[in-house]
């Protein structure tokens, strides 16, 4: 008899098991941390690059599983009310336009403390109950993407400022134009035993190739050929006998990316290190308020704001630099962010057409009367 009702409690130990990894109440990943109620948790060994050429259009869902949507953006601004118990359904499309992967997440910009619930279909299921003013946060951060590099110029010509630099990236996709602004002050070096004066332009991180104008009276020309930027350690060298060649250098000035704000609670210690190439240093407008190392390791102090900088400083003195506005506090900040997804990645194109990723969601009022939202905005983030 007694075997008998083990034998029962194994075989209803072993249906319940697989009712849990079956039904919709359960996801169909390994996924610990939404118990916690932090969001899907993906893996996080992508490489997330820059957060370029990715765009977000959310569309409201005519079907409860999200097959079906309209085609008319959402409008977030307003406020959007839902019945007591209703759900509402949405569908985000992220659509990746470069080549080059992206791992990005999507938050929702909720400013009200009513209750609301925010749940996802596809391509994870979650779902969770979120108050705004119970989320509370003892670090946050906004990344921003600086994209900023210095490219040195070597000249023998007496005036730089009749030159432009062309530059851009891969086939001349997003091509920009920058005057030579003069030269570098005491700096000077040789090559082939030419001796030359450095400039520098300011261009973004990913381009990689480069050529000069020449303007001539009032209209300008090609001067020289077109050179590829092979890394950040490159002089672009140009005579004036008109011909060009490229050499290395000392590592230029360069930020790629930092942080535009940050809030954090008294006693803190994280991180506001930037991606930055040449030598970099960070500075505090207010010490007192939180101080910061050479390697942009933040230590909060007492209440109040400070201004954190980055500065990048190049092999020839050329400097680019980011701030970030921090502000202590000693309660936790409120957040009014509700992740939907984080950290999904998107792959880049294989040919000319884009990569679309749809996201399906929902939000639900679990309150017993009906409650006007407003939901802010779809925000998309590395």
């Amino acid at each position: 008899m007694k075997k008998s009702k083990f034998t029962l409690v194994i075989v209803l130990g072993l249906v319940l098991c697989l009712l849990c990894g079956t039904t919709t109440t359960f996801s169909w990943f390994n996924r610990p941390d939404v118990q916690k109620g932090d969001s899907l948790s993906w893996r996080g060994d992508y490489n997330v690059t820059n957060g370029e050429n990715i765009t977000a259009v959310t569309y409201v869902a005519t079907k409860d599983d999200g097959s079906e949507y309209s085609t008319d953006p959402f409008n977030f601004s307003g406020l959007t009310t839902v019945s007591a118990h209703e759900t509402k359904y949405f569908c985000t499309e992220v659509k990746n336009t470069g080549n080059a992967p992206q791992s990005i997440s999507l938050f929702l910009n909720n400013s009200e403390t009513n209750k609301l619930s925010v749940g996802v279909n596809s391509p994870l299921r979650t779902y969770k109950r979120f108050t705004s003013d119970s989320q509370t946060s003892y670090v946050s951060k906004t990344q921003c993407n600086v994209n900023k590099k210095n490219l040195y110029i070597a000249t023998n010509v007496d005036d730089p400022t009749k030159y432009t630099m062309h530059t851009w990236k891969n086939v001349d996709t997003d091509p920009t134009d920058k005057e030579l602004s003069g030269y570098i002050k005491d700096e000077s070096v040789n090559y082939d035993n030419v001796d030359y004066n450095i400039s520098y332009v300011t261009i973004s991180m990913e381009h990689d190739h480069a050529r000069l104008w020449h303007y001539n009276g009032n209209s300008k020309e090609w001067f020289g050929s077109d050179l590829e930027i092979t890394d950040q350690n490159n002089t672009y060298v140009f005579k004036a006998d008109t011909s060009t060649t490229m050499k290395q250098s000392g590592p230029s000035a360069g930020i790629s990316s930092f942080y535009s704000n940050a809030e954090a609670v008294v006693g803190k210690t994280f991180d506001l290190s930037a991606k930055a190439q040449g030598t970099v240093t960070y500075t505090s407008s207010k010490t007192d308020v939180a101080t910061v190392d050479g390697k942009g390791q933040v230590i909060a102090k007492k209440a109040g704001k400070t201004t954190v900088t980055v500065t990048s400083t190049g092999a020839y003195g050329d400097k680019i630099t980011s701030k970030c506005e921090l502000t202590v506090s000693d309660e936790p900040a409120k957040s009014s962010y509700i992740p939907i997804v984080t950290n999904m990645k998107i792959e880049g194109k294989a040919d000319s057409d884009p990569v679309v990723t749809k996201v399906y969601w929902y939000i639900k009022n679990d309150t017993a009367s009906s409650a006007a939202y407003s939901l802010g905005d779809v925000q998309i983030s590395l």
